[in-house]
């Protein structure tokens, strides 16, 4: 027993020393970026929310983003997302060239939000995900950041073992299970990393375990497996986008004249939708693609995409959450959990989030959460995804 502690003593020691600068600076950045959401809309206030009229209707969605081309003529919109947050703006995507909200009631443009904000952001993912390094680098660096967070788990499944006393008498524990204030030097840096990794071993454990599925192609076959479900074929070196990309060119080259009866058409499939995310078809006769988050879940990855067909606005195809297998819902918790976002109530939300309590007992009209944080939730239509950036309101379009 005392050679098995010694082991795994070693092991925690060399994870902590070879990993401890990456582990810290995935810490820091993952830290910010899950509060990505929280941040960008107490800087972006002016332009993410707007006063609802009391009895007043949102605009046409076609309207909205022909607002958006009255005020910028060179303006090709790509994306449209909107809320069922009364006091949420509209965002309509235009490619490459950002993201603009307007007043869902007026038709007021309101601007971009803050540029250094979202690029102060870019650069955090990109620390995050692969420690800035050029472009030719990131599959070395992405190995580097994997191969730290899974030596993270080791340090957070280790930890519990060495910290377990052995005896369970009350001094034992009391001198490992809470501060020592009369501790100086070594004792008390002893005392403090024993404290504080006992307490937060259960959240890092999960943090890490689900960064190795996010991190490990098998792992993440592993995840499927463990629930019985088939793993998705992924479409990487297929046509897919490159690692880091950020969205595309397509833009619709014109407006479907019954662009307001497909967006009904998606409010109808899913009546207690949160937010819906739209990409507008990019040529004549391509249907009209749509990611919708459902408000009854918690879960901000309860995505079901939807295809219309604009010639004669009917379903042509219906992926909806509570079809998904297993695995795809277990991969949807792994992420939504502790990566990106750790909810999906932010400031603007707080009077939503009445709302929504009080449509579930039947005395108001469907209102929801804030858009779905984290991740892609991809659309295969064309050739084209549609989704919804980490921050949760910025639509765009991969190819």
């Amino acid at each position: 027993m005392k050679q098995l502690r010694f082991v795994v003593f070693w092991l925690h020691l060399a994870a902590g020393v070879t990993a401890g600068l990456v582990i810290l600076v995935m810490s820091v950045t993952g830290a910010l970026l899950a509060l990505k959401p929280q941040i960008l809309n107490a800087i972006e206030q002016d332009v993410r929310v707007v006063s609802a009229p009391a009895a007043g209707a949102r605009l046409g969605v076609r309207a909205i983003v022909a607002s958006v081309q009255r005020e910028r003529p060179g303006a090709k919109p790509a994306t449209v997302m909107l809320q069922a947050d009364r006091s949420a703006s509209a965002a309509v995507g235009l490619g490459r060239d950002g993201t603009v909200y307007v007043d869902p009631y007026s038709g007021r443009v309101l601007g971009e939000g803050s540029t250094r904000a979202q690029l102060l952001f870019r650069m955090l993912e990109d620390w995050h995900r692969w420690l800035a390094v050029s472009a030719d680098n990131r599959a070395a660096a992405r190995g580097v950041t994997g191969a730290s967070n899974l030596a993270f788990f080791l340090l957070a499944l280790t930890g519990p073992y060495l910290w377990w006393p052995r005896s369970w008498s009350w001094p034992s524990l009391r001198a490992i299970v809470w501060f020592r204030s009369a501790r100086n030097g070594r004792a008390r840096d002893f005392n403090w990393h024993n404290v504080i990794g006992l307490w937060c071993a259960p959240v890092l454990i999960v943090l890490t375990i689900t960064g190795v599925v996010m991190s490990y192609p098998w792992a993440n076959a592993l995840l499927f497996r463990l629930a019985g479900s088939p793993a998705p074929i992924s479409n990487a070196g297929a046509g897919g986008p490159a690692a880091g990309s950020r969205g595309g060119d397509a833009v619709p080259a014109r407006l479907p004249e019954n662009l307001d009866a497909l967006w009904s058409r998606a409010e109808e499939q899913v009546p207690s939708w949160g937010t819906i995310t739209a990409r507008l078809p990019a040529r004549a006769g391509a249907p009209a693609a749509f990611t919708i988050v459902d408000g009854r879940f918690w879960n901000a990855f309860a995505r079901s995409q939807l295809t219309v067909d604009v010639a004669t606005a009917t379903v042509s195809r219906w992926e909806p959450y509570e079809a998904s297998s297993r695995g795809q819902k277990w991969r949807g918790w792994a992420r939504f959990g502790p990566h990106r976002r750790v909810g999906r109530t932010a400031g603007p939300d707080r009077r939503g989030a009445r709302l929504r309590r009080r449509r579930h007992a039947g005395l108001d009209r469907p209102c929801a959460r804030v858009p779905p944080p984290g991740g892609v939730a991809a659309v295969p239509v064309a050739g084209y995804r549609v989704g919804v950036d980490d921050g949760g309101t910025i639509p765009f379009i991969r190819r």
